[in-house]
């Protein structure tokens, strides 16, 4: 029996349950992982998907080849094209790109996503990242198994060398494509690829493995930092976006920035520079009435009432709209919220009475008949913790030109709380539910 042969009852005996997805480029490493899943018996559970980056002339001649290739095995392929933002450059404004179609996919299917990274690909990871200034997660590099934004990942070649991916696919007579721009020393993981790697190689010839063995090295201690980082939250009262910072001067400057780290990686933010980071833990300072907040990417942190909020920039637009919900009917969708029935992490909760309802924008001089009185909203979101940013996100309930409920706060006078449903509010794209 053949290595190839060997490692496919391996990869029967290791595949993760359920449907798997195979990301395939139409290139030597998915090529094969294809053929040795198929020969592991997995086609029944196996799917996969080719990214177009349209970034060629020729990118619909690699859909056509990935078509053939599915159609040879008998699995369904779905082709989807991307727009690569140059904004980041291009290596990672493709990366990106893909991963926005594949976790998406993924997760849509319940599938694990199947990647075709190998040692050669973990020692680039390594190395740039290293020349990155990287910390210790990010040295970790890529596991053979890990989660992003709900998806399980497997990378079943990642203990194998390049050389034998090649040997083995000369061996099974199997086509593949080599995509012209791995050849483009302008792109820095190419000149990683074909410059720097080589030159370690013939120094030290074992270089790539030892790469890979560091990064497991970091993998560890990573854990270990995770599991102190869970430990401290649970000491602060860390819940969802929220991080309370009376207790977090009581930890070491180390764990501080650990614990940050954490909160920001659990509620899916991108990474922060060390520089962002450092300004994030020093926000308590901020007089508690201050407009002072923290941004990178497409994220914010302020201080409100003595913890840090994390939101998405766009948590700081307003909602705008007047729509009608008849009585009877299911919610209408909203620009960046979905409802759901379901109580769960990050929902704002709304009450919705009897009747047809109108949702309404929220403005200042809003009020909301309770106790007898008219109270400003404003006023009751106060009281009830809701950050000035998040009070004109979500829309009001009205009927015959009355708010009759208030995400977060409740009922009018007069409404029967029996006869109202209660429905949550989630962000657009969150996993949860």
């Amino acid at each position: 029996m053949s290595d190839a042969a060997r490692f496919s009852q391996r990869l029967a005996e290791q595949a993760p349950d359920g449907p798997l997805l195979l990301a395939l480029s139409g290139g030597l490493d998915s090529s094969l992982l294809l053929h040795l899943l198929v020969q592991a018996g997995l086609a029944p559970r196996l799917c996969a998907v080719h990214i177009d980056h349209q970034l060629q002339a020729d990118s619909r001649a690699w859909s056509r080849f990935c078509g053939a290739l599915a159609d040879k095995y008998g699995i369904a392929l779905t082709i989807e094209p991307v727009t690569v933002s140059m904004a980041e450059g291009l290596e990672a404004g493709a990366r990106d790109a893909r991963y926005q179609v594949l976790l998406p996919l993924a997760r849509a299917k319940g599938a694990t996503l199947v990647l075709a990274h190998h040692r050669n690909d973990q020692a680039e990871t390594v190395l740039f990242r290293l020349l990155r200034g990287a910390g210790v997660q990010g040295l970790s590099a890529m596991g053979q198994h890990s989660q992003q934004q709900g998806v399980t990942l497997w990378r079943p070649l990642l203990g194998l060398g390049r050389h034998v991916l090649e040997k083995w696919g000369a061996e099974l007579s199997l086509n593949w494509l080599e995509d012209p721009s791995n050849q483009d020393q302008s792109l820095r993981r190419n000149y990683l690829r074909h410059t720097i790697l080589p030159a370690l190689r013939e120094r030290w010839p074992g270089a790539d493995a030892t790469l890979a063995r560091a990064a497991e090295h970091m993998a560890e201690a990573n854990q270990l930092l995770t599991e102190v980082a869970v430990q401290d939250a649970a000491s602060i009262g860390v819940s969802g976006a929220v991080l309370p910072l009376h207790r977090l001067a009581e930890l070491s400057l180390a764990r501080q920035r650990n614990v940050l780290r954490w909160w920001l990686q659990k509620n899916r933010a991108s990474a922060p520079s060390a520089a962002v980071l450092e300004q994030i833990r020093v926000l308590h300072l901020a007089a508690e009435d201050s407009q002072a907040r923290v941004e990178w990417g497409g994220y914010a942190v302020r201080v409100y009432q003595g913890a840090l909020h994390f939101a998405r920039r766009e948590a700081f637009q307003p909602w705008q709209g007047d729509i009608l919900w008849p009585e009877g009917e299911a919610p209408p969708d909203l620009p960046r919220w979905r409802w759901t029935q379901h109580a769960v992490e990050g929902a704002v909760w709304v009450l919705r009475p009897t009747g047809d309802i109108q949702l309404r924008s929220f403005t200042g001089a809003l009020t909301l008949r309770r106790n007898g009185l008219r109270q400003k909203i404003k006023e009751l979101w106060r009281a009830a913790g809701v950050p000035p940013w998040q009070r004109r996100q979500w829309p009001l309930l009205c009927r015959d030109g009355e708010v009759v409920s208030v995400p977060l706060v409740g009922l009018a006078d007069g409404e029967a709380l029996e006869r109202a449903e209660r429905w949550y509010l989630l962000p657009a794209g969150s996993a949860s539910d």
